[in-house]
Parts: structure tokens; sequence; C-alpha cells
């Protein structure tokens, strides 16, 4: 297999260079035309009006016989009666018959072996009048031959070297065109996985190439973030997966030291707990990456009209607590979206508020300007806004040191943040009317 160019400057300047030699090779085939095209009008006009001059001659003269007719050491004079006869002719074709043997008004070219090897044009004009002749009138081409010999050496030699000086100033404006291209790949492949802090130099131009440097430093920074949160992600799992598997371990060291049943009975007690914790963390670390990895498609898919308040009750009615969880406030609101994903919503707010409620939550849902609002609000301690962004991220708490108290993975609200993203909706955290915080979620109303 043979091998091919591989350089981009290389195909482009090949192919540019092919494309001028063409250009300039069939532009210099029809200057050639134009030019021979030129000289033979003009020729042909000279002899049309020296066989004027001839015809008016003829007209003036007593007799054919006495006709004198001046050498043109480039052509030739013969005048023929209408059978064909030679009349009178110039001296350097006396003698010769008539070189035209189709006697009609005409301009021709031919070759006259007995004057030269020469292509000559000749001009045939029928005189009028009683007794009317043919009078033929020729020059040779041989001036019109040496111009286009002289034009077609200047070709052959002139253009090859153009075709060479433009392939060379192709190549060099290529080559400094694709400078800052090859900066961008010298630097991508010296960045490593841990060098994805670095990024690619970007041109002052404002053309295709500045704007992929501009796409790749972008894609630098997604991956760079991307690899922060990875790291973090597994630095927090690992960290919450930690506790669990402590506290099963210190519980069963206990039960292994004493063969009290009650003592027993309580340690299996915690470590079901303490399982039953993992196998959350571990369903929500799971649901995030097959949400993430399907892109929110499955969510487009399976989009229906849905009556978040019935969604509403039923997950306020599915709480076993001993908050009150009021429910007064809810109204009617319909909505287009996965019931599905929408009741894990509503299920992971109502959880987070009952973790960090005193005594009360309450949930409600209300339509209004092409809108519906979902509520949930709570009467504990509130988030300072320092943090109210924060919570909605993985593992993130407002206060780290109640967050495993209250049997938060740290995941609920993250999940919520993702779900509602994929919904077109809204969901942000404020300050309670019972004094705690308020989680609102807006959606479009299917109604409208």
């Amino acid at each position: 297999m043979s091998s091919r160019p591989r350089t981009v400057r290389f195909r482009v300047t090949l192919a540019s260079t092919v494309i001028v030699a063409g250009a300039l090779t069939v532009a210099g085939v029809m200057l050639v035309n134009v030019l021979r095209t030129s000289q033979i009008r003009s020729i042909d006009t000279a002899l049309e009006l020296r066989t004027t001059d001839i015809e008016a001659l003829v007209a003036t003269s007593d007799g054919l016989t006495t006709l004198s007719v001046e050498d043109d050491e480039d052509g030739f004079v013969q005048i023929v009666d209408m059978s064909g006869t030679v009349l009178a002719s110039s001296r350097n074709v006396e003698g010769e018959p008539s070189f035209v043997t189709t006697l009609v008004d005409r301009t021709l070219s031919m070759r006259v072996a007995s004057l030269d090897t020469d292509e000559f044009r000749v001009h045939v004009h029928r005189t009028g009048g009683d007794e009317p002749v043919f009078i033929i009138v020729g020059t040779n081409l041989e001036n019109v031959a040496r111009l286009l010999r002289t034009v077609w050496g200047a070709l052959v030699i002139g253009l090859p070297l153009l075709v060479l000086l433009m392939g060379g100033m192709i190549w060099s404006v290529i080559r400094r065109a694709l400078q800052p291209v090859e900066a961008i790949r010298s630097e991508v492949a010296d960045i490593g996985g841990g060098d994805l802090h670095r990024r690619v130099p970007e041109p002052a131009t404002h053309d295709e190439i500045g704007r992929l440097a501009v796409t790749m430093n972008a894609m630098l920074d997604r991956l760079e973030a991307s690899n922060v949160a990875q790291a973090r992600f597994v630095s927090d799992a690992s960290h919450e997966l930690r506790t669990p598997i402590s506290v099963i371990r210190h519980e069963l060291e206990v039960a292994l030291l004493s063969d009290d049943d009650t003592l027993l009975r309580e340690v299996a007690g915690e470590v079901l707990d303490e399982d039953l914790r993992m196998q959350r963390l571990v369903d929500d670390l799971l649901f995030l990456a097959r949400r993430e990895g399907r892109g929110g498609a499955a969510a487009e898919r399976t989009r229906a009209l849905v009556d978040l308040d019935d969604i509403a009750l039923t997950e306020a009615h599915r709480v076993h607590s001993t908050h009150t969880i009021d429910t007064s406030h809810v109204s009617a609101g319909q909505v287009r979206g996965d019931a599905d994903q929408l009741g894990r919503v509503v299920r992971n707010l109502l959880d987070n508020a009952l973790r960090h409620a005193r005594s009360r939550v309450q949930i409600s849902v209300s339509s209004d300007g092409g809108e519906v609002v979902l509520h949930v609000d709570d009467d504990g301690d509130g988030v300072a806004e320092h943090n109210r962004e924060r919570i909605f991220e993985r593992f993130g708490r407002a206060d780290e040191s109640r967050g495993r108290d209250f049997g938060g993975s740290g995941l609920g609200l993250a999940i919520v943040a993702g779900l509602v993203e994929e919904h077109g909706a809204t969901v942000e955290v404020g300050a309670s009317p019972l004094g705690g915080a308020r989680f609102t979620v807006t959606l479009p109303d299917a109604r409208d």
C-alpha cells in the first residue's frame, strides 16, 4: 500500500497548485486562440482593403492585358474570369493556374505549394458590371505563426515558473495560518490527566482557528471541573460509607464479646439501621449515575400530564412521622412530566424537611400565572444564605455537624435539583413563614 501525504499543509498546497496550474494552462490556451483570431481578423481586413483597391484598378484599366500588379513578397494576386482562366496575376505567381477552384465570394485559409510551406489566408471577391471577374488576394501567415510560436514558448517556460512560485507562496501562507493549530495540538498532546489546569494558546484573530482555541479551552474547563467533581465525589462517597461501615464493625465487635441476648438484639437493630443507610446512599449514587448517563432522555420519552397535587398528597400520607404534616394548602396543579420522578422530588423534599423540622412541616401546591408552584416548609433552623446554593450539590449540607445525626446522605437535594432541571423547572430555598426553610419548585402549567 502506497503511503499518502498526511499533512494538511501538503494536501492543500498540492490541490491549490494543481488548480492554479490548470487555470493558468486554460488561460494560456485561450490567450493564444484569442491572439490568433485577432491576427487573422486584421489580415482579413487588409485583404479586403487590397481587394477594393485592385477592383478600382480593374475598373479604370483599358484592358486586363495592360494591367500591372505589383509583386508582394508575403502574398499574391490573381484575376480570374468566370470560366476559371487566369487573366492577370502578380509576378511571383505568373503562369500558375487559379489557386481557388470554387469561385465564390469567401475568405479561407489554404496552402499554396508553389509559393511557401506556410499557410496562406486567401480572399475571393467577385466584381460587378457586365463582365464580372474574380479577384483572388492572398497573404501568408508566417508572421502570425512566428508570433504564436513566441507566445507558446513564453508560456511553456513561464507557466511552470509561475506555478512553482504560486506553490511556494501557498505553502508559506498555509504554514503561517496553521501555526496556531500546531501550537494547540502540541499543547493538547502535553496535557495529561493531572494537567487539566493548562490551556491552549488563543490567537488574537477571531477566525475559525481562534474559535477552535476558545472551544478547546471551554472543553478543558469542563473536563477540569468534571475531574475535580469526580475526585470530590469519590472522596465524599468514601467518607460517607466509612461511617456506617465503622459503626457496623464496632457493633459486631461488641456483640462478639457478649452473650446477652438483649444486647445482641440491640446490636442487630443498630447494624440494620446502618445497613439501610448504606443502601439508601448506594441507591442514590446509582440513581445519579444512571440519570447522568442517559442525559435526561428517559424523562423526555415518558412525559405526560401529571396532577402534582395528587403526588403531594400521596407522598404526605405515605410518611410516618411524629411531626405534623399540614396539607391544607394543596390545591389543583397539573404539569407535564414523569410521575415517578416528580414523586421522588416531593419525597426527597419532605424527607429533608422532616429531618430538620422541630414539630411541623407544611406542603402546598398552587397555580398562578401559567406556573405551578410547590412549597415545602419546615419550622427548623432554616438555611443560611451563604449555604443556599451549596446544599443542592452532592454531599452538600447546611450544617456538617448534624448531617449524620439526621440520617441524610447529602444526595437527596442534588437528586431534586437534577430532576427539576430535566423538567424545565427551577428549585430554590429561602426563609419559611414557619421560621425554618422553604423549598420552592416552579414548573410550567400544563393547562396553559
